[in-house]
């Protein structure tokens, strides 16, 4: 009878362990309380609550671009969210559902584009229409960026080459001209009947190149030897190359290799007249075989030749440009660079039309996080704790980089730096969060080790979240002790349920998420907040104005000038408190 009553309530004890342990797999979060914001001067502005499949679901990637909000979840999932209202615009599914990678998408004015495993997908912004779905032939190593020309990625060596990373850079197609119909009535004939019109078929073929997809290159057994130069060959297809033309162990008939049957290799052939071919003479009317073949570089590429099936478009590739050495975070743009840093300590900039390297310089320390941009500005952290503002339209291979200037914030620096529109914030793991004047370089204020990680800011306030997941508010401006130099928090919640983090860099706003599916936004209750306002600077990479669907050049025919990285507005001096 005791042995019974033990089993029972063993079971008992393993049936409710279980469904802790069930439980416990999302946090339980809930919103804020209205007291509780009141606390901080803080307001909702809209919750929104998004079903995950699963236990093993949850969201993974979550990106403020603009006035949308861009969610990705474990299961591969990618739903656009209206910003200032939290209403789902659009969702996709990425793949077939299976779990993956989630990497930061990227925008321009017209389209958003996602990787996933292999695949590139390209979303119209608002719409969700699928534009096209390209294979990568690799996959993703960081987030993409985009601008209205192309999408630009960091892929993979493809298997077999001694290559780390390769940059792939996509042409994004023509937009399609809208015209605007006139006054006058609309013959239904007349355009068929004009022969200057455009057949539609092949207005669209334009905006593609038909083909597989792939971007091959052309197979050379002996490359060119080029010192001096970063880029190496980014190979073919796939790994195992075999030539085409094999060296023979015996110049006597029949040809063969050593320990193979004794297949010739190279066969007499009957008549010199083209077709070459070898025949019987019972056969000669039956088939025709070619003497000599072409070879593919591997059985995969073979494979992928002989493959009929119907391929979708896919956008053309501009360039390939290929590393030895790692690129760890995501590439920046100017209206005529690609900025990369690997690795190895090394910046380039890469010429976005030709590939061709217009600045680099090998630092001294490592780059410890992501570099941010704004305007013409890329702002990189060191892994000794410094912080550089580096001209991107400026240097050269022989001179190096162009800094503006170097503040010493200390610390790990291991996160992407904040960027407003007078400050800018540096912080690392259980290192604080220094604030740094971003025209000067000069330090403002620093926080407490504890608190380590900006997740918003409006212009009299910055949000910071510490290592226990409590919102902590900071004055932006000045600090609490200015003779130290020190800034202590006006004020805080306890928010750790909230497991998601969210960087807002588009504006004002204050977003919270958790792994159960909740997203919370927040704003200062000051009514001049009502309407989101902009924050960070944005960064300058198109060459030309964005006018809706359509660039127009200018009168001459010639892009305007991009615009230059404007004064940021400063404070008052906290010296002069």
């Amino acid at each position: 009878m005791w042995h019974r009553f033990a089993a029972l309530v063993l079971a008992l004890v393993l049936v409710s362990t279980a469904s802790a342990q069930k439980n416990n797999v999302y946090s339980k979060a809930v919103p804020p309380d209205k007291a509780v914001l009141n606390r901080l001067n803080l307001k909702i502005e809209w919750t929104l609550f998004l079903p995950v499949e699963g236990t093993r679901d949850a969201l993974a990637e979550i990106q403020t671009i603009d006035d949308q909000v861009f969610v990705q979840t474990r299961a591969g999932y990618l739903l656009a969210i209206d910003a200032p209202t939290g209403r789902i615009q659009w969702a996709a599914q990425l793949g077939n559902g299976s779990y993956g990678n989630a990497y930061p998408v990227a925008a321009n004015s017209q389209f958003v584009f996602c990787a996933h495993v292999t695949k590139l997908y390209a979303f119209y912004r608002y719409t969700g229409a699928t534009e096209f779905v390209a294979e990568l032939g690799s996959p993703p190593t960081t987030g993409l960026v985009a601008d209205e020309t192309g999408v630009y990625c960091v892929l993979g060596m493809r298997t077999g080459n001694a290559g780390a990373h390769r940059v792939t850079v996509y042409d994004l197609p023509r937009p399609i001209n809208i015209t605007q119909p006139g006054k006058a009535a609309i013959d239904p004939l007349g355009r068929g009947a004009n022969s200057s019109s455009v057949n539609p078929v092949d207005d669209l073929m334009k905006r593609y190149k038909p083909g597989t997809g792939y971007s091959t290159q052309p197979e050379v057994f002996n490359p060119t030897n080029r010192p001096k130069v970063m880029e190496v060959p980014i190979g073919g297809l796939t790994a195992t190359r075999t030539p085409s033309l094999q060296a023979l162990p015996s110049v006597v008939p029949p040809y063969s290799l050593d320990n193979r049957a004794p297949a010739p290799s190279l066969n007499t052939l009957p008549s010199l007249r083209q077709p070459y071919h070898v025949r019987l003479e019972s056969a000669k009317y039956i088939q025709q075989t070619p003497s000599l073949n072409t070879i593919p570089p591997s059985v995969a590429a073979s494979l992928l030749l002989a493959d009929l099936r119907p391929k979708a478009v896919a956008p053309p590739v501009r360039w390939e440009y290929g590393l030895t050495s790692r690129i760890l975070y995501p590439l920046t743009l100017t209206p005529t660079r690609v900025w990369a840093v690997t690795d190895a300590k090394v910046a380039v900039a890469l010429n976005k039309n030709t590939k061709g390297i217009e600045a680099m310089e090998k630092l001294a320390n490592t780059i410890s996080a992501p570099p941010s941009q704004s305007g013409l500005t890329n702002y990189v952290p060191l892994g000794n704790g410094d912080l550089v503002a580096v001209d991107a339209t400026a240097g050269n291979v022989v001179g190096g980089l162009q800094f503006k200037w170097r503040s010493v914030v200390g610390g790990i620096n291991n996160r992407k730096p904040y960027v407003t529109e007078g400050f800018v914030y540096a912080a690392g793991d259980n290192t604080g969060v220094a604030c740094v004047n971003r025209e000067s370089g000069d330090l403002i204020w620093k926080s407490a080790d504890s608190a380590d990680r900006v997740i918003g800011a409006n212009k009299e306030f910055v949000y910071i979240r510490n290592r226990q997941g409590r919102l902590l508010v900071f004055d932006a401006k000045r600090a609490t002790d200015p003779a130290r130099k020190k800034s202590s928090a006006l004020g805080s919640i306890d928010l750790s349920e909230f497991n998601v983090h969210i960087v807002n860099t588009a504006n004002d706003r204050i977003y919270l998420a958790a792994d159960n599916g909740l997203i919370v936004c927040l704003r200062d209750a000051n009514p001049k907040y009502a309407k989101p306002v902009q924050i960070w600077p944005p960064p300058i990479i198109n060459a030309t104005k964005k006018i809706g669907v359509d660039t127009q050049p200018d009168k001459d025919g010639t892009p305007p000038d991009p615009k230059k990285d404007p004064d940021p507005k400063m404070g008052p001096d906290p010296k002069k408190q």
